[in-house]
C-alpha cells in the first residue's frame, strides 16, 4: 500500500511539473546578470541593477534605455531597486565602501562600517533628488505613494521608518525571537508600506510578518510561517495583504480580523486537502503583482516558474516556465513580474538578465 501511494504521488507530481513556454518577446537588459529588478507601477518602466555597472531606466514600449543611474562617478553594485506607488521617483540603493568611525544618529553608535547609499531620482527628468548615505547595510527598502516616505529594512535587525522631506527618522521597528525560541532580534527581510501610507508591513528570519501602525508604532498583527519570511505586500484596494515564507507557502490574509483567506497552492493538489508536509508541494515567491483591475494577482518563483491567480479565491489558473539563458544552466530566479497597463500581457524579469513580455489568452 505504501509502495501505491508513493507511486501515485510521483506520478501527481510529474504530470503537475510545468514546462517551459517560449515568450512572446524576449530582451536582454543585463550584460551578464542582473542583481535587482522593479517594475514601475504603472507599468511603463522596468529598473535593473547590474553588478559594477550603473543602473538603467527601461521603456517597456519601446525597451530602450531612458536613462543610466549611478552614485557620483564610483560605479558600485546596485542591490536594490524600487518605485513610489505614484511612479514619480524611482530609488536604487548601491552597496559603498568602508567608512571609519561614523556615528549613526539613530543607534548613538560609532563603528567602522559599510556604508550603503540612496538616490531618489525624478523619473521624468532622470535628475537626482537626494541623496542619502547609512553607515548600514540596506537589505529592503518600500517608497511611500509620493515617495516622501521610506521604511528600510537594515542589517542590524531594524526596521526604520523615515522622512526624507525632513530628513529624519520617525520610528524603529524590531523583530524580537520569540517566535523561534530565540533571545536576540531576528533579521528583517521584507518591507511593505500600504497605499494609504497608514500601515507597514515586515518580514523577517524569526518566520514571521507583521503588520505596524507606522503613525504609533503599534503592531497590529503578526503571522506565523514555516520557514523566514521572504514576501510581503498590501494588496491595492485595502483589507488584505499577501505574506511569504522561503520554502514554504504564499498566503492571503484579511487585515481586520487576522484570518488567512487562502493559500497560494503552484501544485496541483486538490484545495480542499491539506497539503503534504513535502517539499515538492512548497515554493518560494520571489516576485508579484496585481492586475490594473485588482481581479488577478501574478507570481514568480526560483523555479523558472510564473503563476496566474485569481485574487477572489485563490485559483490558479495557469502556470508555465520561463526558459533559461544557457540550457545546462540551473533554473532562473525571477526577480520581478507585472502587468502591462491594459492588463493583456505580463512582463518578467530574471536573475540571467532576460526580460519577456507574455501575453495573455
Amino acid at each position: 500500500m505504501q509502495q501505491l501511494f508513493k507511486l501515485l504521488l510521483m506520478t501527481i507530481l510529474l504530470v503537475g511539473c510545468t514546462s517551459e513556454r517560449a515568450s512572446d518577446a524576449q530582451w536582454a537588459h543585463s550584460d551578464l546578470s542582473s542583481y535587482a529588478a522593479a517594475f514601475s507601477p504603472n507599468g511603463k518602466y522596468v529598473l535593473m541593477g547590474d553588478t559594477d555597472a550603473p543602473a538603467r531606466l527601461w521603456n517597456l514600449e519601446t525597451n530602450e534605455v531612458v536613462y543610466s543611474w549611478q552614485n557620483h562617478n564610483e560605479v558600485g553594485t546596485t542591490t536594490l531597486a524600487a518605485f513610489s506607488a505614484d511612479s514619480k521617483v524611482a530609488a536604487t540603493v548601491e552597496q559603498g565602501g568602508v567608512v571609519s568611525d561614523v556615528k549613526a544618529s539613530f543607534r548613538n553608535e560609532v563603528d567602522i562600517v559599510v556604508q550603503d547609499v540612496i538616490v531618489l531620482w525624478e523619473v521624468a527628468t532622470g535628475e537626482p533628488m537626494m541623496r542619502l548615505s547609512f553607515p548600514v547595510r540596506i537589505k529592503a527598502i518600500a517608497l511611500s505613494q509620493h515617495g516622501d516616505y521610506l521604511l528600510m529594512a537594515l542589517y542590524d535587525r531594524t526596521v526604520v521608518y523615515f522622512d526624507v522631506i525632513e530628513n529624519r527618522v520617525l520610528k524603529i521597528f524590531e523583530h524580537d525571537g520569540a517566535a523561534v525560541n530565540s533571545p536576540i532580534n531576528q533579521l528583517i527581510n521584507v518591507v511593505s508600506i500600504s497605499p494609504s501610507g497608514k500601515y507597514g508591513l515586515t518580514g523577517g528570519d524569526d518566520q514571521t510578518a507583521r503588520l505596524w501602525n507606522l503613525e504609533t508604532g503599534e503592531q497590529l498583527r503578526s503571522w506565523k510561517h514555516e520557514n523566514s519570511v521572504n514576501l510581503v505586500a498590501f494588496y491595492p484596494k485595502g483589507g488584505f495583504v499577501l505574506t511569504g515564507a522561503g520554502n514554504g507557502q504564499t498566503h492571503f490574509w484579511n487585515m481586520k480580523t487576522g484570518n488567512k483567506q487562502y493559500t497560494l497552492r503552484t501544485s496541483i493538489w486538490p484545495k480542499d486537502m491539506e497539503l503534504p508536509d513535502f517539499p515538492s508541494f512548497k515554493t518560494t515567491t520571489s516576485a508579484f503583482d496585481f492586475s490594473p483591475d485588482n481581479k488577478y494577482l501574478v507570481t514568480g518563483h526560483p523555479s523558472q516558474k510564473i503563476c496566474l491567480w485569481l485574487v477572489a479565491n485563490g485559483d490558479k489558473l495557469d502556470c508555465w516556465q520561463v526558459a533559461r539563458k544557457k540550457a545546462l544552466r540551473p533554473g532562473v530566479v525571477l526577480q520581478a513580474v507585472a502587468f502591462s497597463p491594459d492588463g493583456k500581457a505580463i512582463y518578467s524579469e530574471s536573475g540571467n538578465g532576460i526580460g519577456q513580455k507574455w501575453l495573455l489568452q
